[in-house]
């Protein structure tokens, strides 16, 4: 008896030994799979929060873009831009040191600062520096003359001539002339005509309305009243 209760004991003994090693093993892979699957499904779920991240800032630029766009160009900038386009017309220059050989025509603000040996046109406003030498007739909607003129001058408005500036051929205007420089050649305006003091006109004067400044030079003849068409 004692020995079957040894053997029976010793096999006790080795059947609960084997029974805890294997729910030690199979706790353990239990624990391992369900570490496992824990790792795992953090994993997972940092890497779709990385996704989901890299999405939602790919939308949000996605969705900045077309509003910095519509900001930098909007209807609003386009209207401002199409106005002072129009308010602003391009506008022609040529510079002093510039020699043009030939007539020049404009429908735009012309600033002149070199020579042209021609005539000039411009159905706009003519600005004429004071180093601008023209050789031929010069027509204009309002024109400030500070250089030369050799040609005569015909401005749809309004005239005015600069103290540095000089016409040796006629002079006319539909509203409005200013003489403070030298002219030799006659002048009609269709309205008032300025002599400054520092004009000196050799010719004769004619318009509505005529007023010669004190030390004004004045060599010819003056009449009032409305200038004659001419032909």
């Amino acid at each position: 008896m004692s020995k079957e209760t040894t053997k029976t004991r010793v096999s006790m003994h080795s059947d609960k030994g084997a029974d805890q090693e294997k729910e030690s093993s199979f706790a353990g892979m239990e624990q391992a799979q369900k570490k496992g699957s824990l790792l795992g499904k953090l994993n997972a779920r940092f890497q779709d929060a990385i996704q989901e991240g890299r999405s939602e800032e790919s939308l949000r630029e996605a969705r900045q873009e077309p509003n910095t766009t519509s900001r930098a160009v909007s209807a609003d900038d386009l209207a401002i831009r199409r106005s002072k386009s129009i308010n602003n017309p391009q506008r022609m220059t040529v510079p002093e040191g510039v020699l043009i050989e030939g007539s020049l025509s404009s429908s735009s603000e012309t600033d002149v600062g070199g020579k042209i040996d021609g005539n000039v046109t411009v159905e706009a406003n003519l600005n004429l520096t004071s180093s601008a030498l023209v050789t031929g007739r010069v027509r204009a909607t309002n024109c400030v003359i500070n250089g030369f003129s050799e040609g005569k001058v015909e401005c749809d408005q309004n005239l005015e001539l600069g103290k540095s500036g000089k016409i040796t051929s006629d002079v006319m205007a539909g509203n409005s002339i200013v003489i403070s420089g030298e002219v030799k050649g006659n002048i009609q305006c269709g309205g008032r005509l300025h002599l400054t003091q520092t004009a000196k006109v050799t010719g004769n004067i004619r318009g509505r309305s005529v007023v010669i400044d004190p030390g004004a030079i004045f060599n010819g003849t003056c009449s009032m009243g409305t200038p004659k068409a001419q032909g």
